[in-house]
This record gives structure tokens, sequence and C-alpha cells, in this order.
């Protein structure tokens, strides 16, 4: 009776594993090239972070070290690799006795609710086109109204747009929702460029701290000024 109660958590923790490790195409993440670079900033205890990247590499997730975000695709969703480090750390031996287990618990966990460091998405946030833009034309226009020259990147299939602000800090914005408020927008002007629409939406959504939007960690003004081009005004 054992020997089957051990093989059917074998198939239910391989079911979970495979789950997370597909991509919108059905391919495995570990194929599509995802890395997490050894030397990013965790703020977790040196002694935790062995473990904790053991767990990652375990599923490739689409980790991104540089940018801070973990990202699945069933369901869609961005997750602050900072907020999964220290929820990994915060449960102490049991982590790391486990870490690949642990890593898809917490995955499963801190994505079930939108919280700071998570944002779910939607993958039917875009049905053809809107003003004549695409996905990744509709990404490309919001990422143009965002102020500052930064490292950024979009995943129009799951309508996210990531924007880094600095090496430890990233923004993470859902695109459905800034494509709800541009929809508001136009119908109220309906003779306004996209661009223009785009740059007073855009920053009104940031400043406003969401929904719709979250940070790997929390943003400092500075962070704030980055992306808004000038001093916020508070929410």
């Amino acid at each position: 009776m054992w020997i089957a109660v051990v093989v059917l958590a074998a198939i239910v923790v391989g079911a979970m594993v495979w789950w997370f490790r597909r991509d919108p195409a059905g391919r495995d993440a570990g194929d599509a090239g995802t890395t997490v670079e050894a030397d990013m900033d965790l703020g977790i205890p040196a002694e935790v972070e062995p473990a904790f990247m053991e767990g990652l590499r375990a599923y490739p997730l689409r980790a991104r070290g540089r940018q801070g975000v973990l990202t699945t695709y069933e369901p869609p969703r961005l997750i602050s690799l900072h907020l999964l480090a220290d929820a990994f750390a915060a449960r102490g031996d049991a982590a790391l006795h486990d870490p690949q287990g642990t890593v898809v618990a917490l995955i499963a966990h801190l994505g079930a609710v939108e919280r700071p460091g998570v944002l779910n998405l939607r993958e039917d946030w875009l049905d053809g086109e809107v003003d004549g833009m695409d996905r990744a034309a509709f990404a490309e226009a919001v990422r143009e109204a965002v102020s500052g020259e930064c490292p950024w990147s979009a995943d129009p299939a799951i309508g996210a747009l990531q924007v880094t602000v600095r090496e430890t800090n990233t923004m993470m914005l859902d695109l459905a929702r800034v494509l709800e408020q541009y929809r508001e927008a136009r119908e109220k002007q309906p003779e306004a460029a996209a661009g223009e629409l785009l740059r007073e939406v855009a920053p009104r959504l940031i400043a406003a701290g969401g929904p719709g939007l979250t940070w790997t960690k929390p943003p400092t003004q500075a962070d704030l000024r980055v992306v808004l081009g000038s001093t916020p005004e508070p929410a």
C-alpha cells in the first residue's frame, strides 16, 4: 500500500512540474533558453540562496534574473523573484531539504491571489486590433508612453510589459488594464492620436499604483520618477 502511495505522489509532483514548465505553445520552458543568473541579488541568507537557485533551475519557468521576474503561463501571471525568495527563506529547513517541491508549492500559493509582487494576467486581453494596433504594436506603444530609457521586455501573448528602472527593481504592467483605460479615454477623445492617449493613460495608472501594476520590490520615489518623467503626485 505504501508503495502505491509513494508512486501516486510522484506522479502528482511530476504533473505539477510539467504543467509549470509549459509555455503557451506547449513547449518546455527550458527549450526556450531560459536562464537564471547566479549572481543576482536576492536579498536572502547566503546559505539559503543555493537551495533556492536549485529549486528554480529544476523548473525553468522563464525566470529572468536581471529583471527579477518569474513568468508562468497556465494561468498567466508574473511573480517577483524577490517575493518568492523571501517566502522560500521563511520556510527554513523544510525548503532546504526539498527546494524543488518548495518552489512549486510557493508559486501555486503566491500566484493564487494578486498582491504586491504578483500580477495576474489574461490571455484573451486583445482580440484583433485596437486603433490599428495588434498586441505587439500596442505593447510597444505603451512602452513608448513610459518615460525613461530603461531595459524592457514585453510578452504580447499574455499582455505583460516589464520595465527595469534599476538593476534591482522592475515595474510589471498588465496591458489588459491599460487597454481598458485606453478605450475609456478613446470614447471621450475620439480624435486624439493613440500615443497622446497612452501618454495620459499609462502614467496615470502608474502614479495610482494600480490595479494592473506591481513591482518586484516596493518602488522608491526615484523609481517612479524614472517611469513618470517627473515627481508623481501622491495617490
